[in-house]
Protein backbone atom coordinates (compact mmCIF):
# COMPACT_ATOMS: atom_id res chain seq x y z
CA UNK A 1 0.00 0.00 0.00
CA UNK A 2 0.92 3.29 -0.92
CA UNK A 3 -0.12 5.15 2.02
CA UNK A 4 3.33 5.53 3.75
CA UNK A 5 3.65 9.21 5.78
CA UNK A 6 3.36 7.90 9.05
CA UNK A 7 0.21 9.97 10.17
CA UNK A 8 -2.24 7.92 10.40
CA UNK A 9 -4.47 8.98 13.88
CA UNK A 10 -5.15 6.77 16.88
CA UNK A 11 -7.07 7.83 19.74
CA UNK A 12 -8.00 5.22 23.00
CA UNK A 13 -11.38 5.90 23.83
CA UNK A 14 -11.79 4.30 27.53
CA UNK A 15 -14.87 3.75 29.49
CA UNK A 16 -15.07 1.33 31.91
CA UNK A 17 -13.56 -1.91 31.69
CA UNK A 18 -14.43 -2.17 28.31
CA UNK A 19 -16.95 -2.39 25.32
CA UNK A 20 -18.88 -5.36 25.72
CA UNK A 21 -21.60 -6.04 28.21
CA UNK A 22 -20.22 -9.03 29.49
CA UNK A 23 -16.55 -7.84 29.02
CA UNK A 24 -15.81 -7.46 32.53
CA UNK A 25 -16.26 -10.81 33.19
CA UNK A 26 -13.28 -12.59 31.03
CA UNK A 27 -10.68 -14.07 32.70
CA UNK A 28 -7.76 -11.63 31.54
CA UNK A 29 -10.33 -8.68 32.75
CA UNK A 30 -9.56 -6.39 35.77
CA UNK A 31 -12.88 -4.72 36.86
CA UNK A 32 -11.96 -4.62 40.72
CA UNK A 33 -8.69 -1.76 39.19
CA UNK A 34 -10.96 0.62 37.58
CA UNK A 35 -11.45 2.17 41.14
CA UNK A 36 -7.57 2.46 41.29
CA UNK A 37 -5.37 5.61 40.36
CA UNK A 38 -2.58 2.99 39.51
CA UNK A 39 -4.65 1.40 36.94
CA UNK A 40 -5.11 4.49 34.83
CA UNK A 41 -1.45 5.36 34.82
CA UNK A 42 -0.61 2.24 33.23
CA UNK A 43 -3.28 2.79 30.83
CA UNK A 44 -1.76 6.31 30.43
CA UNK A 45 2.17 4.69 30.01
CA UNK A 46 0.92 1.74 27.61
CA UNK A 47 -0.83 4.30 25.27
CA UNK A 48 1.92 7.00 25.16
CA UNK A 49 4.36 4.15 25.03
CA UNK A 50 2.52 3.23 21.64
CA UNK A 51 2.71 7.14 19.95
CA UNK A 52 -1.22 7.52 20.19
CA UNK A 53 -2.55 11.03 19.83
CA UNK A 54 -4.74 10.97 22.71
CA UNK A 55 -6.75 9.53 25.41
CA UNK A 56 -10.77 10.01 25.62
CA UNK A 57 -12.93 9.43 27.86
CA UNK A 58 -16.69 9.89 27.86
CA UNK A 59 -19.17 10.85 30.90
CA UNK A 60 -22.13 10.47 31.70
CA UNK A 61 -24.67 12.56 34.04
CA UNK A 62 -27.48 10.42 34.28
CA UNK A 63 -28.18 8.72 37.09
CA UNK A 64 -27.22 4.96 37.56
CA UNK A 65 -29.82 2.31 37.51
CA UNK A 66 -32.49 5.15 36.57
CA UNK A 67 -35.66 3.54 36.00
CA UNK A 68 -34.06 0.10 34.98
CA UNK A 69 -32.11 1.33 32.14
CA UNK A 70 -28.74 1.89 33.18
CA UNK A 71 -28.35 -1.59 35.23
CA UNK A 72 -25.27 -1.45 37.80
CA UNK A 73 -23.92 -5.12 36.41
CA UNK A 74 -23.08 -3.71 32.89
CA UNK A 75 -20.14 -2.60 34.57
CA UNK A 76 -19.05 0.53 32.99
CA UNK A 77 -18.22 3.16 35.16
CA UNK A 78 -17.82 6.39 34.37
CA UNK A 79 -15.88 8.79 37.17
CA UNK A 80 -15.03 12.49 36.55
CA UNK A 81 -13.27 12.52 33.30
CA UNK A 82 -10.96 15.64 34.76
CA UNK A 83 -9.88 13.63 37.53
CA UNK A 84 -8.79 10.56 35.05
CA UNK A 85 -6.86 12.51 32.99
CA UNK A 86 -4.91 14.69 35.43
CA UNK A 87 -3.63 11.13 37.08
CA UNK A 88 -3.11 10.18 33.75
CA UNK A 89 -1.22 13.28 32.68
CA UNK A 90 1.41 13.47 35.28
CA UNK A 91 2.67 10.27 33.97
CA UNK A 92 2.91 10.97 30.54
CA UNK A 93 4.80 13.50 28.70
CA UNK A 94 3.01 13.75 24.98
CA UNK A 95 -0.10 11.93 24.73
CA UNK A 96 -3.55 14.19 24.75
CA UNK A 97 -6.25 14.17 26.94
CA UNK A 98 -9.14 14.74 25.97
CA UNK A 99 -12.51 15.25 28.29
CA UNK A 100 -16.17 14.83 27.35
CA UNK A 101 -18.00 18.18 29.23
CA UNK A 102 -21.62 18.55 28.00
CA UNK A 103 -22.48 22.42 27.14
CA UNK A 104 -26.39 21.78 28.16
CA UNK A 105 -25.99 20.90 32.14
CA UNK A 106 -22.43 23.09 32.41
CA UNK A 107 -21.45 26.91 32.53
CA UNK A 108 -19.01 28.57 29.69
CA UNK A 109 -16.72 30.27 32.36
CA UNK A 110 -16.75 27.66 34.51
CA UNK A 111 -15.31 24.62 31.53
CA UNK A 112 -13.40 27.60 30.18
CA UNK A 113 -10.94 27.52 33.72
CA UNK A 114 -10.96 23.61 34.10
CA UNK A 115 -10.01 23.06 30.53
CA UNK A 116 -7.31 26.16 30.96
CA UNK A 117 -6.49 24.38 34.05
CA UNK A 118 -6.05 21.06 32.74
CA UNK A 119 -4.12 22.48 29.73
CA UNK A 120 -1.73 24.60 31.70
CA UNK A 121 -0.64 21.12 34.16
CA UNK A 122 -0.54 19.01 31.18
CA UNK A 123 1.87 21.54 29.41
CA UNK A 124 -1.15 21.86 26.30
CA UNK A 125 -2.49 18.16 26.35
CA UNK A 126 -6.12 18.92 26.76
CA UNK A 127 -8.72 18.49 24.29
CA UNK A 128 -12.49 18.92 25.06
CA UNK A 129 -15.18 16.43 23.42
CA UNK A 130 -18.26 18.94 22.93
CA UNK A 131 -21.22 16.86 23.70
CA UNK A 132 -24.99 18.27 24.22
CA UNK A 133 -26.22 15.55 26.11
CA UNK A 134 -29.19 13.39 24.78
CA UNK A 135 -30.00 10.70 27.44
CA UNK A 136 -33.70 11.41 28.44
CA UNK A 137 -32.92 11.15 32.02
CA UNK A 138 -29.84 13.31 32.63
CA UNK A 139 -32.17 16.42 33.38
CA UNK A 140 -33.67 14.96 36.38
CA UNK A 141 -29.99 15.30 38.13
CA UNK A 142 -29.90 19.11 37.62
CA UNK A 143 -33.95 20.16 38.62
CA UNK A 144 -35.44 19.60 35.29
CA UNK A 145 -37.81 17.53 33.44
CA UNK A 146 -36.92 17.21 30.63
CA UNK A 147 -34.60 17.77 27.44
CA UNK A 148 -34.18 20.80 25.80
CA UNK A 149 -35.44 20.55 21.93
CA UNK A 150 -32.47 19.22 19.84
CA UNK A 151 -31.98 22.25 17.72
CA UNK A 152 -32.22 24.46 21.34
CA UNK A 153 -29.08 22.19 22.94
CA UNK A 154 -27.26 22.60 19.70
CA UNK A 155 -28.33 26.36 19.03
CA UNK A 156 -26.76 26.83 23.16
CA UNK A 157 -23.69 24.48 22.55
CA UNK A 158 -22.48 27.05 19.56
CA UNK A 159 -22.81 30.32 21.72
CA UNK A 160 -21.01 27.94 25.07
CA UNK A 161 -18.18 27.44 22.54
CA UNK A 162 -17.63 30.94 21.66
CA UNK A 163 -18.11 32.15 25.13
CA UNK A 164 -15.59 29.90 26.13
CA UNK A 165 -13.48 30.86 23.60
CA UNK A 166 -13.45 34.46 24.84
CA UNK A 167 -12.58 33.38 28.18
CA UNK A 168 -9.46 31.80 27.19
CA UNK A 169 -8.51 34.41 24.54
CA UNK A 170 -8.35 37.26 27.79
CA UNK A 171 -6.28 34.09 30.11
CA UNK A 172 -3.79 34.76 27.04
CA UNK A 173 -4.12 38.69 27.28
CA UNK A 174 -5.97 39.03 23.86
CA UNK A 175 -9.34 39.99 24.98
CA UNK A 176 -11.69 41.22 28.18
CA UNK A 177 -13.38 37.73 27.90
CA UNK A 178 -16.48 39.26 27.86
CA UNK A 179 -19.38 38.05 26.19
CA UNK A 180 -23.28 38.29 25.91
CA UNK A 181 -25.96 36.85 23.33
CA UNK A 182 -29.40 35.09 24.19
CA UNK A 183 -27.56 32.25 26.05
CA UNK A 184 -24.93 33.81 28.22
CA UNK A 185 -23.97 37.09 29.54
CA UNK A 186 -20.06 36.62 30.82
CA UNK A 187 -19.60 40.15 32.25
CA UNK A 188 -15.54 39.53 32.25
CA UNK A 189 -12.54 37.21 31.99
CA UNK A 190 -11.93 34.69 35.41
CA UNK A 191 -8.03 34.52 36.78
CA UNK A 192 -6.61 31.33 35.22
CA UNK A 193 -3.26 29.92 33.74
CA UNK A 194 -2.95 29.52 30.29
CA UNK A 195 -0.93 27.27 28.23
CA UNK A 196 1.35 28.13 25.07
CA UNK A 197 -1.80 26.75 23.38
CA UNK A 198 -4.05 29.02 24.72
CA UNK A 199 -6.94 26.79 24.61
CA UNK A 200 -8.11 22.87 24.13
CA UNK A 201 -8.03 20.80 20.75
CA UNK A 202 -12.32 21.06 19.98
CA UNK A 203 -13.49 17.52 19.34
CA UNK A 204 -17.19 16.62 18.32
CA UNK A 205 -19.31 13.57 17.41
CA UNK A 206 -22.67 14.85 15.55
CA UNK A 207 -24.17 12.36 13.49
CA UNK A 208 -27.85 14.46 13.27
CA UNK A 209 -28.21 17.28 11.05
CA UNK A 210 -27.75 20.10 13.41
CA UNK A 211 -25.08 17.86 15.13
CA UNK A 212 -22.96 17.90 11.76
CA UNK A 213 -23.28 21.49 11.06
CA UNK A 214 -22.28 22.27 14.38
CA UNK A 215 -18.96 19.95 14.01
CA UNK A 216 -18.28 21.29 10.87
CA UNK A 217 -18.24 25.09 12.15
CA UNK A 218 -16.17 24.48 15.48
CA UNK A 219 -14.50 20.63 15.73
CA UNK A 220 -10.81 19.67 14.74
CA UNK A 221 -11.75 16.04 15.28
CA UNK A 222 -14.82 14.23 15.20
CA UNK A 223 -15.82 10.86 16.44
CA UNK A 224 -18.17 9.07 14.38
CA UNK A 225 -20.10 5.43 14.02
CA UNK A 226 -19.04 3.79 10.30
CA UNK A 227 -19.81 0.95 10.14
CA UNK A 228 -18.67 0.10 6.45
CA UNK A 229 -15.71 1.58 4.36
CA UNK A 230 -18.75 3.15 2.26
CA UNK A 231 -20.26 5.00 5.37
CA UNK A 232 -17.39 6.06 6.16
CA UNK A 233 -16.24 7.87 3.29
CA UNK A 234 -19.65 9.19 2.64
CA UNK A 235 -19.28 11.14 6.31
CA UNK A 236 -15.91 11.88 5.69
CA UNK A 237 -16.77 14.01 2.50
CA UNK A 238 -19.92 15.32 3.91
CA UNK A 239 -17.70 16.44 6.81
CA UNK A 240 -15.13 18.20 4.95
CA UNK A 241 -17.43 19.85 2.67
CA UNK A 242 -19.27 21.14 5.23
CA UNK A 243 -16.45 22.65 6.79
CA UNK A 244 -15.66 24.36 3.51
CA UNK A 245 -18.54 26.15 3.42
CA UNK A 246 -17.90 27.52 6.99
CA UNK A 247 -14.89 29.03 5.55
CA UNK A 248 -12.09 26.41 6.95
CA UNK A 249 -9.65 24.72 5.67
CA UNK A 250 -11.33 20.78 4.99
CA UNK A 251 -7.53 19.10 5.91
CA UNK A 252 -7.84 21.11 9.22
CA UNK A 253 -10.58 18.23 10.29
CA UNK A 254 -9.67 15.09 10.84
CA UNK A 255 -12.44 12.05 11.28
CA UNK A 256 -11.79 9.40 13.70
CA UNK A 257 -14.80 6.64 13.80
CA UNK A 258 -15.25 4.10 16.41
CA UNK A 259 -13.64 0.78 16.08
CA UNK A 260 -14.34 -2.08 18.56
CA UNK A 261 -11.81 -5.04 18.43
CA UNK A 262 -10.53 -8.71 19.63
CA UNK A 263 -7.41 -9.83 19.25
CA UNK A 264 -5.95 -13.16 18.87
CA UNK A 265 -2.42 -14.57 17.10
CA UNK A 266 -4.58 -16.57 15.00
CA UNK A 267 -8.04 -15.63 13.67
CA UNK A 268 -9.50 -18.94 15.22
CA UNK A 269 -8.04 -17.64 18.57
CA UNK A 270 -9.61 -14.27 18.29
CA UNK A 271 -12.84 -15.88 17.31
CA UNK A 272 -12.98 -17.95 19.84
CA UNK A 273 -12.49 -15.20 22.28
CA UNK A 274 -15.33 -13.07 20.30
CA UNK A 275 -17.35 -16.24 20.72
CA UNK A 276 -16.86 -16.45 24.47
CA UNK A 277 -16.69 -12.62 25.50
CA UNK A 278 -20.51 -12.47 24.08
CA UNK A 279 -21.60 -15.39 25.76
CA UNK A 280 -20.66 -14.35 28.91
CA UNK A 281 -23.26 -11.25 28.41
CA UNK A 282 -26.51 -13.41 29.02
CA UNK A 283 -29.89 -12.95 27.10
CA UNK A 284 -31.16 -10.83 30.26
CA UNK A 285 -28.29 -8.58 30.40
CA UNK A 286 -27.93 -7.70 27.03
CA UNK A 287 -31.90 -6.88 27.26
CA UNK A 288 -30.78 -4.43 29.38
CA UNK A 289 -27.73 -3.16 27.82
CA UNK A 290 -30.55 -2.28 24.65
CA UNK A 291 -32.86 -0.98 27.23
CA UNK A 292 -30.30 2.10 28.04
CA UNK A 293 -29.49 2.39 24.53
CA UNK A 294 -33.06 3.26 23.33
CA UNK A 295 -34.39 4.58 26.66
CA UNK A 296 -37.14 1.77 27.29
CA UNK A 297 -37.33 -1.08 29.46
CA UNK A 298 -37.32 -3.68 27.55
CA UNK A 299 -36.85 -6.23 30.52
CA UNK A 300 -41.30 -5.95 30.95
CA UNK A 301 -41.08 -8.44 27.82
CA UNK A 302 -40.60 -11.82 27.26
CA UNK A 303 -37.14 -12.45 25.52
CA UNK A 304 -38.76 -15.40 23.18
CA UNK A 305 -41.53 -13.20 21.54
CA UNK A 306 -41.55 -10.75 18.61
CA UNK A 307 -40.58 -7.54 18.97
CA UNK A 308 -43.30 -5.77 20.55
CA UNK A 309 -41.96 -2.40 18.03
CA UNK A 310 -45.21 -0.58 18.61
CA UNK A 311 -45.48 -0.27 22.08
CA UNK A 312 -41.76 0.46 22.04
CA UNK A 313 -42.31 3.27 20.00
CA UNK A 314 -44.94 4.36 22.02
CA UNK A 315 -43.09 5.48 25.10
CA UNK A 316 -39.25 5.31 24.05
CA UNK A 317 -37.32 8.07 25.71
CA UNK A 318 -34.98 8.42 22.39
CA UNK A 319 -35.70 9.05 18.83
CA UNK A 320 -38.65 7.61 17.58
CA UNK A 321 -37.14 7.38 13.77
CA UNK A 322 -33.51 6.44 15.27
CA UNK A 323 -35.74 3.59 17.49
CA UNK A 324 -37.56 2.06 14.48
CA UNK A 325 -34.65 2.06 12.07
CA UNK A 326 -32.82 -0.03 14.56
CA UNK A 327 -35.68 -2.47 15.21
CA UNK A 328 -37.60 -2.75 11.62
CA UNK A 329 -35.15 -5.30 10.33
CA UNK A 330 -35.09 -7.79 12.70
CA UNK A 331 -39.18 -7.05 13.37
CA UNK A 332 -39.26 -8.36 9.26
CA UNK A 333 -36.76 -11.02 9.83
CA UNK A 334 -38.99 -12.43 12.39
CA UNK A 335 -36.61 -12.22 15.20
CA UNK A 336 -37.58 -12.97 18.67
CA UNK A 337 -36.83 -9.71 21.22
CA UNK A 338 -33.87 -11.92 22.65
CA UNK A 339 -32.26 -12.66 19.50
CA UNK A 340 -31.93 -8.94 18.23
CA UNK A 341 -30.49 -8.11 21.55
CA UNK A 342 -28.08 -10.63 21.30
CA UNK A 343 -27.05 -9.25 18.13
CA UNK A 344 -26.82 -5.88 19.07
CA UNK A 345 -24.59 -6.20 21.77
CA UNK A 346 -21.86 -7.77 19.46
CA UNK A 347 -21.31 -4.39 17.88
CA UNK A 348 -21.32 -2.13 20.73
CA UNK A 349 -22.86 1.02 20.84
CA UNK A 350 -23.16 0.23 16.91
CA UNK A 351 -19.29 0.85 15.83
CA UNK A 352 -17.45 -1.20 13.72
CA UNK A 353 -15.70 -4.48 15.19
CA UNK A 354 -12.36 -6.25 13.80
CA UNK A 355 -12.04 -9.60 15.46
CA UNK A 356 -8.56 -11.00 14.02
CA UNK A 357 -4.81 -10.73 14.00
CA UNK A 358 -2.46 -7.95 14.74
CA UNK A 359 -2.06 -8.14 11.11
CA UNK A 360 -5.72 -7.72 9.86
CA UNK A 361 -6.01 -5.18 12.49
CA UNK A 362 -3.08 -2.90 11.01
CA UNK A 363 -4.70 -3.95 7.35
CA UNK A 364 -8.04 -2.91 8.44
CA UNK A 365 -6.68 0.72 9.70
CA UNK A 366 -4.38 1.02 6.71
CA UNK A 367 -6.68 0.34 4.24
CA UNK A 368 -9.64 2.53 5.40
CA UNK A 369 -7.24 5.46 5.43
CA UNK A 370 -5.80 4.70 2.76
CA UNK A 371 -9.13 5.07 0.85
CA UNK A 372 -9.95 7.92 2.05
CA UNK A 373 -12.44 6.63 4.94
CA UNK A 374 -11.02 8.44 8.06
CA UNK A 375 -7.62 9.62 9.22
CA UNK A 376 -7.91 7.39 11.65
CA UNK A 377 -9.48 5.35 14.50
CA UNK A 378 -10.77 5.94 18.11
CA UNK A 379 -10.07 2.35 19.41
CA UNK A 380 -12.80 0.79 21.93
CA UNK A 381 -10.75 -2.82 23.30
CA UNK A 382 -13.44 -5.23 23.70
CA UNK A 383 -12.40 -5.64 27.32
CA UNK A 384 -9.52 -3.89 29.15
CA UNK A 385 -7.01 -3.63 30.00
CA UNK A 386 -6.03 -7.11 27.49
CA UNK A 387 -7.16 -6.19 24.44
CA UNK A 388 -5.51 -2.34 24.62
CA UNK A 389 -2.59 -3.89 25.77
CA UNK A 390 -2.32 -6.52 22.60
CA UNK A 391 -3.14 -3.87 20.10
CA UNK A 392 -0.15 -1.33 21.91
CA UNK A 393 2.30 -4.38 21.46
CA UNK A 394 1.10 -5.91 18.58
CA UNK A 395 -0.66 -3.98 16.45
CA UNK A 396 1.68 -0.96 16.70
CA UNK A 397 4.84 -2.17 15.68
CA UNK A 398 3.16 -3.38 12.50
CA UNK A 399 2.19 0.11 11.64
CA UNK A 400 4.85 1.32 12.42
CA UNK A 401 7.08 -0.83 10.28
CA UNK A 402 5.08 -0.02 7.24
CA UNK A 403 5.71 3.30 7.80
CA UNK A 404 1.53 3.84 8.30
CA UNK A 405 2.44 5.27 12.24
CA UNK A 406 5.26 6.94 13.96
CA UNK A 407 7.84 5.56 16.13
CA UNK A 408 8.25 8.49 17.90
CA UNK A 409 6.68 11.97 18.67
Amino acid sequence: MSNKNGKVHLWAFLQGIGFFPGGWRMKNAAPERVFTREYYEHIARTVEAACFDAIVFGDQLQGRDAAGRTPGRLAAPTLDPFTLLAVMGAVTERVGLVATVSTTYAEPAEVAAKFAALNYVSNGRAGWNIVTSAHPNTPWNFGEEELLDKSLRYQRAASFVKAAEHSWAAAAGEGSGAYKDAWFDNAGSLPMPTSAQKRPVLVQAGQSEDGREFAADCAEAIFCPAPTIEAGKAYRDDLRARAVKHGRNADDLIIMPGLAFVLGDTESEAQDKHREVLELADVSLCVEYLSESIGYDLTVHDPEAPIPLDTILETCEFPKGMVRGMLTPSVEAGKPLGEHCRDYATKPRGHAIVVGTPEQMADRIETWVEAGACDGFTLQPGFMPEELELFCHKVVPILQDRGVLRSGY
